[in-house]
């Protein structure tokens, strides 16, 4: 009796698609090459960004019209170590162009409300549109407020009136974040760029075995050959896998070692991406990491050509990218079923162990055992898919 599946034929055609991916060196190259420099720029860009906008916090500027008429207001902005500039007569302009990010006016009227003491106006002048400028006009605003308050506390004194009276409720901001947990919310780009990997990182093989072999006329033959289909399956989605978990991994080890040796610019806040976290993070990625590559195959043998399998895979890059950007904009923590949903409760176990939280025995038994079971209905598809096709 003929066995219904062999592991010495799926091993064989794991063998021929490998050795068929390893001599089509520049797509090797090109799968290969991104995860290793793609990732580490990620990070240095969005670290150079942090810098800047960091730098622009310690060291604001301010473009000022008309600064003599409230010596006091510039002397408190001097204080606070704001850089004073003169303001063009083209600021509008200037401002719009991304030259200035704020501008101070103050109106010749602003000694006379003084003297009367009325409420002195100045007009702040941006462009909210632009996100660079957007620490600069948080800061300005702020430290206008501050001097707003510091001068009705002087006004309510000279009247001979205690200032709390004026604000009879005291604020005091506690944060419960950790400093890994406020940087986490910045990585959580990096969790997000390795659950695509697993999406991309075994596409092209995963669609050359597939729809290539078929527009190459190489499928039918290998359909005649005593190998079943499940074993043919089996085969291809191994190489693909292999390849998949291959790009994960060169991926997780570009993020662990530009965070810890390549030379970033001072942020001000720890990320930690250590061994502990690159190890969760293989733990979270491997199932996705093992399905992704059986759906791109299921996708590219039921297309006739590669060009239409790639376009069937646009419907994955879209649940990909809309997923966990909407997990990024929830305004509350995702609920303990999430893990049992794939893409989705991926990337909120990601976050999870960037904010240096424990993986539950139960997340992984749920971020494994949906994607496995998932895996397995592909493959048996897949290979009824396969059966039907050796009958013509």
């Amino acid at each position: 009796m003929k066995p219904w599946f062999s592991w010495r034929r799926a091993v064989t055609i794991l063998r021929k698609e490998s050795l068929d991916a390893l001599r089509d060196r520049r797509t090797l190259l090109m799968i290969l090459l991104p995860p290793l420099f793609a990732g580490p720029l990620f990070l240095m860009l969005i670290f150079s960004l942090i810098a800047s906008q960091s730098e622009r916090v310690q060291t604001p500027a301010l473009a000022v019209q008309g600064s003599m008429h409230a010596p006091a207001l510039i002397a408190f902005l001097e204080r606070q170590q704001v850089t004073l500039k003169h303001l063009p007569d083209d600021y509008e302009n200037q401002i719009r162009r991304g030259r200035i990010d704020v501008a101070l006016i103050i109106p010749e009227t602003f000694p006379d409300d003084v003297a009367a003491g009325r409420a002195a106006s100045v007009q702040l002048i941006y462009d909210r549109s632009r996100d660079r400028a957007q620490v600069t006009i948080a800061q300005m605003e702020y430290l206008l407020t501050a001097y707003g308050k510091e001068w009705g506390k002087l006004r309510l004194l000279l009247r001979g009136i205690a200032p709390e009276v004026a604000a009879p409720l005291k604020i005091e901001a506690v944060n419960l974040a950790t400093p890994q947990q406020s940087g986490a919310l910045i990585l959580s780009l990096v969790a997000f760029y390795a659950l695509f990997a697993t999406l991309t990182g075994g596409m092209a093989v995963a669609l050359d075995a597939s729809a290539g072999e078929r527009e190459r006329q190489s499928l039918q033959p290998l359909l005649i050959t005593p190998a079943q289909p499940f074993e043919i399956v089996a085969g291809k989605w191994a190489a693909a896998a292999t390849v998949n978990v291959f790009v994960v991994a060169l991926t997780l080890a570009g993020f662990y070692l530009t965070l810890r040796f390549a030379p970033l610019p001072a942020v001000g806040m720890p990320f930690l991406f250590g061994l502990m976290e690159v190890g969760r993070f293989s733990i979270t990625l491997l199932p996705m990491a093992l399905l992704l590559p059986a759906l791109h195959f299921y996708v590219g043998i039921r297309g006739r050509s590669v060009r239409e399998a790639q376009a069937s895979t646009s419907a994955l890059l879209l649940l990909f990218s809309l997923l966990p950007i909407a997990q990024m904009f929830l305004q509350y923590r995702e609920p303990d079923w999430i893990a049992a949903v794939p893409v989705a409760g991926h990337y909120a176990l990601l976050t999870r162990a960037l904010r240096g939280e424990m993986l539950s025995n139960i997340d992984i038994v749920w971020v494994y055992a949906v994607p496995l079971a998932l895996l397995l209905l592909v493959l048996i598809a897949a290979a009824q898919r396969l059966n039907k096709e050796a009958r013509l």
